[in-house]
């Protein structure tokens, strides 16, 4: 018993902490899913940012950078060429990409290897020992969302593994200083800022943390915290997309305000909460009578996750023991939440972060009210959650048509040699009922104008896009037809037209 409790008490290095937690996901790995791990083939079920996200990538691996636009509806970034999430995202998987080929599924291999680094470097930085990892691991399994995010193909996995390092370093911060962990903190947090501005509050933990070592290290602090939100902005006002008409968030009630109508904002803001509030109810009273949904389940992870930190905060508040971390993380979490019903919406992938956070703040500082919580945890969530499920494997019909329209656009584009942008774009017919996951067929390099198919069937729109992929017989298509667009291949599922003169 005695070697047991010092097993416990013991921080495994951090070789170790690499191997456990490259054991443990391919563990949940096997329990979660039955497709083998080599034979995964994301086409057929990718949501349409993770194809976005991928063609980029591919196009850095490739050829250093896009060589047409990515945006919507015709339009394109003031600066470069890349889409709704700017360059710097795409970079931080295409450097990693670099070790697994451009292929379909880059982003799937770059999530798994951003999952163990995120766990591997928490538990080394915030020095866990052996019970504090079992906790963590066990937690996570009982969330279990964060952990089907890691085996997908969007950008959850890198953000998340962020806030695990972010937490994990500024521990490691509040035991002694050390300019590595400062790096590393500020890395972190000032990533996920750029990524997502709201992240600004994450910084909270390196200035908690650096709170007793002097003014001079929490001014550097905070003025690394407020250049990371300019280049945020920068990030999002130049060098990203503007998404269609109406999408992001939603800043109409400031607009309002601005013009002096303050009873017309409260009044819109009021009914968009209100509609905020019956989408997420719609979506979580199935899920409690036994019809998951995706969005439902998220709240509840979310909601179960953030009362029992309000549980352990009161419990270690009363017993004079560390409270400092799981208050920012509920400060940061509600924050968050607010910010997700008042301006935009709520999904389960993006509740997810917030919940991440919860979890590291309640392993560092007390895990022993885990004895009661882990199974409270697993009884609430684990027969909702713990659905062994497959992943999507490659099928003939899909990967044929895939191979022969890239071939063919590989052509036309190597023909006509041309170092114009849009001769290097294709218009996709969002909503004309041709799955996006063909867009794998754009070949590596080429850039994606993501527009509404009722703007591409609009005569009095301009497309600029050299290609443009759209169903058979649809409106989009008789405008390409009407403007004299040349057919550049056609498959049972899509046709693809180019676009003809200077």
């Amino acid at each position: 018993m005695e070697k047991v409790k010092k097993l416990m008490r013991t921080t495994p290095n951090a070789l170790l902490c690499v191997l456990g937690a490259i054991v443990f996901l391919f563990v949940f790995y096997s329990l979660a899913y039955r497709t083998p791990l080599w034979d995964v083939w994301l086409a057929p079920n990718m949501d349409n940012d993770e194809v976005i996200y991928n063609r980029q990538i591919v196009s850095v691996i490739t050829h250093g950078g896009p060589q047409g636009y990515f945006g919507y509806d015709e339009t394109h970034a003031a600066i470069g060429r890349y889409g709704g999430w700017g360059p710097i995202l795409i970079w931080a998987y295409a450097l990693p990409g670099f070790l697994f080929g451009s292929s379909i599924n880059t982003v799937f291999w770059c999530n798994i290897l951003f999952g163990i680094l995120g766990l591997a470097i928490f538990a080394r930085a915030a020095r866990l020992n052996v019970w504090q990892q079992l906790v963590c691991a066990a937690t996570l399994v009982c969330l279990w969302i964060p952990l089907t995010l890691i085996f997908c193909g969007s950008s959850e996995s890198l953000h998340n593994a962020l806030v695990l390092i972010t937490v994990g370093a500024s521990a490691a911060l509040s035991r002694r200083y050390s300019h590595g962990w400062f790096v590393l903190a500020a890395f972190a947090c000032g990533f996920l800022t750029i990524s997502r501005p709201y992240a600004l509050l994450f910084w909270l933990f390196p200035l908690v943390a650096l709170w007793n070592d002097g003014v001079r290290r929490r001014v550097v602090c905070g003025v690394t915290a407020a250049v990371s939100f300019v280049v945020a902005l920068f990030n999002m006002t130049m060098l990203t997309a503007p998404y269609f008409s109406g999408s992001g968030l939603d800043f109409t009630a400031l607009e309002m305000l601005k013009q002096g109508d303050a009873a017309g904002a409260v009044a819109y803001q009021m009914e968009h909460i209100s509609i905020q509030l019956r989408t997420i109810w719609a979506e979580v009273l199935p899920t409690l009578r036994g019809n998951t949904t995706q969005t439902g389940a998220g709240c509840l992870v979310f909601l179960a996750i953030l009362l029992v930190t309000v549980a352990c905060l009161v419990y270690d508040w009363r017993g004079k023991r560390p409270v400092r971390f799981k208050i920012g993380a509920l400060i940061c979490s509600v924050a968050i939440a607010v910010v997700l019903v008042v301006l935009y919406n709520v999904m389960a992938r993006h509740l997810m972060l917030p919940c991440m956070l919860l979890l590291a703040a309640l392993v560092i500082e007390d895990a022993r009210p885990a004895l009661v919580y882990v199974p409270v945890l697993a009884i609430l969530l684990l027969p909702m959650n713990a659905q062994r499920s497959s992943l999507s494997t490659s099928f003939p019909e899909m990967a044929d048509q895939i191979t022969a329209v890239e071939a063919a656009l590989t052509e036309r584009v190597e023909a006509r040699n041309s170092d114009d942008p849009w001769d290097n774009t294709l218009a996709y017919a969002y909503d004309d009922d041709v799955f996006h996951g063909y867009l794998y067929a754009v070949p590596a390099g080429m850039g994606i104008e993501f527009d509404w198919n009722t703007y591409l069937a609009d005569s009095s729109k301009t497309i600029y896009s050299r290609y443009a992929m759209v169903n058979h017989g649809t409106a989009a298509e008789a405008r390409l037809l009407a403007d004299g667009w040349q057919e550049v291949i056609s498959t049972n599922d899509l046709v693809v037209y180019e676009r003809q003169g200077e």
